[in-house]
């Protein structure tokens, strides 16, 4: 009985030897099934799940494809880069690209304003922690410019904060005509687009509408024009106008010398 239970533990052991050696080589060498799971990747939610995967819905449990996620809006590292782009939005009518580079109310501002003939970039200035860009192009009154004032930083991007539309005269018989037709047309408001706030007064002094006045001609007199109107049927009624300006700020006409008995 003996030997027979020695065999028998010997073949007891051997087993138990071939069975750790294959848990080990299993270990060791996993399956091709356990190694394409462990290269798969992760599907854990917020991990790797697109924008717009599925979502359950709380009420009844039905699941509804997500909305996609809007793109964030572009970092605009130049302020000339954030002009343009606010300034072809206001070109293609298109309010939500305008808000990518401006603040509500400066997009209130342009989109109020139609659309005209491309006008022409003339760059950015800096001043007081900002920039200021400009367009303008002719229109029937000389120039009508678009000022936008940039605000921002390289890292965070620049953004449009204000806008201004003022009309800039190309020539001083542009700024004086447009006075006179504001008068002629008893517009203060319009006329203070062409004139200072004094020459505006004074030009309004005159009461006789029925001889629109008739323009004679602009000499130079450092540091500007005199350009001069005559008045009325008496001989030298003249109406004279000092303009001031330049072609790139536009002209403006800072005083008005009205005719002798022109106010009554």
């Amino acid at each position: 009985m003996r030997p027979a239970r020695i065999i028998a533990a010997v073949v007891l052991t051997a087993a138990a030897a071939v069975a750790g050696a294959s848990i080990a080589l299993s270990t060791a060498h996993p399956s091709a099934a356990a190694r394409a799971a462990v290269a798969a990747p992760s599907t854990v939610a917020g991990t790797s799940a697109p924008a717009s995967s599925t979502v359950t819905s709380s009420a009844g449990g039905a699941t509804t494809a997500a909305r996609p996620t809007p793109a964030p809006p572009p970092r605009l590292s130049d302020p000339a880069l954030a002009a343009r782009h606010l300034f072809d939005a206001w070109q293609a009518h298109d309010r939500q690209r305008a808000l990518q580079a401006a603040s509500p109310s400066a997009v209130r501002a342009l989109l109020a304003i139609s659309p005209t003939p491309r006008p022409r970039f003339t760059g950015c200035r800096y001043r007081s922690f900002g920039y200021d860009c400009h367009y303008w192009h002719p229109d029937a009154g000389g120039v009508s410019a678009i000022d936008m004032r940039v605000e921002g930083g390289a890292s965070a991007g620049y953004r449009v904060v204000a806008i201004s539309a003022p009309l800039r005269f190309a020539n001083p018989q542009a700024a004086a005509d447009h006075l006179v037709a504001a008068w002629l047309a008893d517009d203060r408001a319009e006329a203070r687009k062409a004139a200072s706030a004094a020459a505006v007064d004074t030009m309004f002094l005159l009461r006789d509408r029925r001889h629109p006045p008739s323009f004679t001609g602009c000499t130079y007199r450092s540091p500007g024009f005199d350009c001069a109107y005559t008045t009325g049927s008496a001989v030298g009624d003249t109406l004279v106008m000092r303009v001031t300006g330049g072609a790139s700020a536009g002209w403006v006409v800072e005083a008005v010398d009205v005719p002798a008995g022109g106010t009554r």
